[in-house]
């Protein structure tokens, strides 16, 4: 059998009897992961809009990639849909990781570098954290 006609023939256990049992194993589990941890993260990073959006990314490229695999384990599609989407899920999780986010990340991080910086000149003053009295009101009061 030539090469290419393995992309003519249905995803299943007979079929591709090396790979099957893996993938749908290797899908089902890293959706489950994948849950757990934007679940986790979330709460954990709630403050920090920059990875709660990366999170978000990565949990829907999960559930689109590995839902897609389940699917196609179970109802048997050619080979020719389960390939581009096993390595175009791995390309669009390398450009998520980085190749997008990384600019947006360290923007964000300078961000609050400069934040944390005026903060401190702020208070660095020892005028800046006493009150100053208001000034003698020079209207007269009505009786």
């Amino acid at each position: 059998m030539a090469p290419w006609e393995y992309l003519f023939i249905g995803f299943n256990s007979l079929n591709f009897a090396p790979i099957f049992q893996v993938t749908w194993m290797f899908a089902l589990t890293m959706l489950a992961v994948t849950l757990f941890f934007y679940n986790f993260q979330g709460r954990r990073l709630r403050n920090y809009a920059v990875f709660l959006d990366l999170n978000e990314w990565l949990l829907w490229t999960s559930i689109g990639t590995f839902s897609l695999l389940l699917m196609y384990a179970v109802f048997g599609f050619d080979f020719l849909f389960v390939l581009p989407t096993m390595v175009g899920g791995a390309i669009l999780f390398l450009w998520i990781r980085f190749i997008h986010f990384p600019p947006l990340i360290q923007a964000y991080e300078e961000r609050l570098a400069r934040q944390r910086y005026f903060q401190r000149s702020k208070t660095a003053h020892p005028e800046a954290t006493i009150r100053k009295r208001p000034a003698a009101n020079t209207k007269r009061r009505r009786r």
